[in-house]
């Protein structure tokens, strides 16, 4: 089963140890469905990989802003603080409905990079920039790293299921 990361827990709520979370596609619906999650904690030098704890949603409530979520086992909010900062995902089905034409930024990971017909590189990740998201690309010819914003003048078609992404500008790799 394929998890995605749908939001980040922000905060703690009451005394029951709810935990806030913020939607990381802006819609909060989906979460009223969940009846698992995994949290994600954030690496630390000492670690080589982020761990992903599995729970059980016993309450949800949807605000304007956030969802509160009661996890089985968080009871205060001494241990919904201690969860502040995890990455919340969830199963694929479960996760915030698209659209037709979207797609989630994991569809675009593995994805080969095209210039006029030609790889160029693979996706390796999505991450966020000051100006907006930026792809990670590995370049075919040389193996380097090196990022690509992912706005409209730079990239032009996605194929989601041919896990193909259209450069617009060979000189941005320059």
């Amino acid at each position: 089963m394929e998890w995605l990361i749908t939001g980040k827990v922000r905060g703690s709520f009451g005394l029951e140890g709810f935990l806030k979370v913020e939607s990381a596609s802006g819609e909060y619906e989906h979460f009223l469905k969940l009846k698992e999650i995994r949290l994600r904690f954030p690496r630390t030098h000492a670690e080589e990989s982020a761990g992903e704890v599995p729970y059980q949603v016993e309450k949800c409530t949807v605000r304007t802003t956030d969802a509160l979520l009661k996890l089985r086992g968080v009871d205060s909010p001494e241990a919904a603080k201690k969860l502040h900062g995890a990455e919340v995902l969830v199963p694929r089905d479960m996760a915030c409905p698209l659209e037709k034409g979207e797609f989630y930024i994991n569809d675009l990971c593995n994805s080969v990079l095209v210039y006029k017909g030609n790889t160029v590189g693979t996706i390796t990740d999505v991450v966020e920039g000051g100006g907006g998201f930026l792809l990670e690309l590995s370049e075919a010819a040389t193996g380097r790293a090196m990022y690509i914003p992912f706005r409209s003048e730079f990239i032009g078609k996605i194929n989601v299921h041919a896990k193909q992404v259209e450069l617009m500008h060979r000189w941005i790799l320059e």
